[in-house]
Formats: C-alpha cells, structure tokens, sequence
C-alpha cells in the first residue's frame, strides 16, 4: 500500500478459487515485506484480519522470523538478536515480531521481574518447521532481481540528500570543489565554473 499513514505494506490479497493453496498468497506477502525491507519502513498488513489472512500471515512470519533464527545459530558469532534487528532483517512490525513469538511461546522472561524479555529457541523445532515449509511452498522471491526504488517524499529526500551530500562532498546540488574549464572560443564559459 503506497503511502498509507498507519503503516500497511498490504491492503489486499485475493488469490482465485482454482489457484488457492499453491502458494501465491504468501508469495504476494513475502513481496510486499520486500518492498517495506527496499524502503527501510517495517510494515504490517491491513487490520483486521481475516481468517484466512491470520493464518497465512502467522505462517510467513513464523517462517520469517525462523529463518533469520536459524542462520543466526550457524553463524555462532551472533548469540544474541533484538527484536528491532529481527524487524530490519525482516521488513516486520515489531508487534507483529512479538506476536508470533507469543504465539509459539518464545518469549521467555527471567525471575527477576526488571530483566528484559528474552527469545528462547528450539532450534530441532524451527529447523522442522522451517525445512516443512520450504517443501510445502518452494516459491520464493530472490531479493537480487528487485529493480524498484521507493517513493521519496519531501522528508526522505531530504535525508537521502543530506547523506549524499555528506557521502560525497556535494551539497545543494553544487560540488564543494572549483575546477577550471578552458574560456577558449565560448564567450559564456567562465575560468571558475562550478561543478555539478
């Protein structure tokens, strides 16, 4: 959903009768949380949910979330993982990260009523569950072949100039440095032309 003010990357999805259960509803899903990871927005789908749509969504989330899980415990140099990078890596809402979580009983919180929540893993358990949903729906959207750039509004453009101009030495359009263009025959160029 393109510039929705609460945060919806999906308003919709309709799959018709002869294609349902192949897949193509997750597809859809994974796609729009591909565009909410391009713009660095999280989002969420259109409340309330179907069904239908509870279940479909629960299903990628939970498949989400457990792949991120799972390349974390191969990568042993990554212990620990929060829930706003689990929200990076993912495109998701972090209610929705902590819901499903919820859901499956992952959140786990210490004795001490002060400590912070903490994610407890099974890791035979995602990796079945992981594997199963991996045959059950092999389609998969490779993020490499995304050709899309965001909707820039005033604010982001303003900050994706700013980082430009800090990146690269150029501010407001103009170049920071002075280079010298030869007047020879053109009575309009000048010897301090300014870079653009």
């Amino acid at each position: 959903e393109k510039r929705c003010v609460q945060g919806y990357n999906l308003s919709c999805i309709m799959i018709l009768p002869s294609k349902q259960r192949e897949g193509y509803g997750k597809l859809l899903i994974e796609f729009s949380y591909l565009l909410s990871k391009k713009e660095g927005v999280p989002g969420s789908p259109e409340k309330p949910l179907s069904d239908f749509g509870l279940l479909s969504y629960r299903s990628y989330w939970r498949r989400a979330i457990y792949e991120i899980l799972l390349a974390m415990h191969a990568d042993s140099t990554s212990p620990a993982i929060s829930t706003d990078e689990l929200s990076r890596q993912t495109g998701m809402t972090v209610d929705d990260i902590i819901s499903t979580l919820q859901t499956d009983g992952m959140l786990q919180r210490p004795e001490s009523s002060s400590a912070s929540y903490s994610i407890s893993v099974d890791i035979d358990k995602i990796s079945d569950y992981v594997d199963k949903a991996r045959q059950k729906n092999p389609r998969r959207i490779d993020p490499t072949k995304l050709m899309w750039a965001p909707y820039l509004t005033k604010a982001t453009f303003g900050a994706v100039s700013n980082a430009a101009a800090a990146a690269t030495g150029v501010t407001n359009g103009v170049s920071n440095s002075v280079q010298s263009s030869p007047a020879a025959d053109d009575d309009e160029a000048s010897a301090g032309e300014l870079s653009v």
